[in-house]
């Protein structure tokens, strides 16, 4: 059972290297780094972050596979909207969605 929950754990922790390393990739270290100490959840979204969250989403879903294209979206974005977004992303666990490995 111990090695179970250790195996687990060793899982758990590669995977969030994992996605904290693709994040990076598209948004920068030090947005990925500013995104993992914010809790989504203590931030009030405005309706424009609403809609910056959701186009985002979409273009980077259509932009599956090309990683400069969607690096070129982001980089459109403002130091907030692109925080906002990549917190979005990692919370709702949508990397594999926008991202192709």
């Amino acid at each position: 059972m111990t090695e179970d929950i250790q195996h687990n754990e060793v899982d758990f922790e590669a995977e969030k290297i994992r996605v904290s390393n693709g994040l990076a990739n598209l948004f920068g270290k030090e947005i990925v780094e500013q995104a993992e100490l914010i809790d989504i959840a203590d931030i009030n979204i405005s309706d424009q972050m609403i809609s910056c969250i959701s186009d985002g989403v979409v273009q980077l879903k259509k932009q599956k596979g090309k990683t400069e294209a969607q690096r070129s979206l982001i980089e459109r974005l403002s130091q907030g909207e692109k925080l906002v977004l990549c917190m979005w992303i990692m919370e709702m666990d949508l990397l594999d969605k926008i991202q192709v490995r």
